[in-house]
């Protein structure tokens, strides 16, 4: 049985770390490709570059392209400048916890609030097709599909931009009402966002992701371990600020991955 975990958020999803620690594919996961309509082993570095009409973009590198015009050109982005992303390290967390096998879906985009993401947004519509057609893939080849879920890690712009607990958690709802409907998600999982603003914005996100977790089961609160990862230079990108290093992913992917391996486990 394959599960499909669909993996969602901006640039801290996209993986924006300083290095490419490792790059050995994950036993029993594959990732889809949209734009080859294709699984490929999973390893670093993670993610397409798609641009908004479709077609195939350009990863984003520093000091070879303009941020502002790789992101006003592009839909989805791979890893930066090709290093760590969080998802193979999850991946192998999870599978070790429940066995089987999974197929990763990567559609994340670094400085994206989550009204970006929302229903009639091209955000929502290409992660939406691109998840669509890995379970289209996985149909025709006759595979027996688990369970379906999306991790969320996300809310550093919404932080920036001082939106409120309320709002966040209004958008995360029309956002999980939309996923389960087009995408049959089974749960919602969060990533706890960490400190970015250093201010109070950060705790209105915070909260909000807290708050819906107890409140609407289809979420699922992963792992709050970001926050501790800001204290720690470590696990900080020392060249982008409120970025994770490749070891902080892949302690949050692992953490993170674990966690829904449990979830699984509960419901074999």
């Amino acid at each position: 049985m394959t599960d499909v975990i669909i993996f969602g958020g901006q640039s801290n999803m996209q993986g924006q770390s300083e290095r490419l620690s490792e790059n050995t594919p994950v036993k029993n996961a594959l990732e889809y490709r949209l734009l080859t309509n294709s699984l490929v082993p999973l390893s670093n570095p993670v993610g397409e570059d798609i641009r908004y009409d479709g077609t195939a973009g350009v990863p984003y590198a520093k000091g070879q392209i303009r941020l502002r015009d790789w992101l006003t050109a592009h839909a989805l982005g791979s890893a930066c400048d090709g290093h760590t992303n969080l998802v193979p390290a999850f991946c192998r967390a999870y599978l070790e916890v429940c066995g089987g096998s999974v197929i990763a879906v990567h559609a994340a985009k670094g400085s994206t609030e989550i009204g970006d993401w929302l229903p009639h947004t091209a955000g929502y519509g290409i992660l939406c097709r691109k998840a669509q057609s890995a379970l289209q893939l996985l149909k025709k080849s006759n595979a027996e599909i688990g369970q379906v879920y999306f991790v969320w890690l996300q809310g550093e712009s919404d932080a920036i931009a001082g939106r409120s607990n309320t709002y966040y958690k209004e958008k995360l709802t029309t956002l999980a009402d939309a996923l389960c409907t087009d995408l049959g998600v089974e749960r919602v999982g969060i990533i706890r966002v960490g400190h970015f603003t250093r201010d109070t914005r950060d705790d209105e996100i915070i909260r909000a992701q807290d708050e819906i977790c107890r409140e609407d089961s289809r979420f699922l609160m992963l792992t709050d371990l970001a926050t501790a990862l800001n204290e720690r230079p470590d696990c900080m990108n020392p060249h982008v600020g409120g970025h994770y290093s490749a070891k902080g992913l892949e302690l949050l992917g692992d953490a993170a991955g674990k966690a829904l391996g449990k979830h699984r486990m509960s419901q074999k």
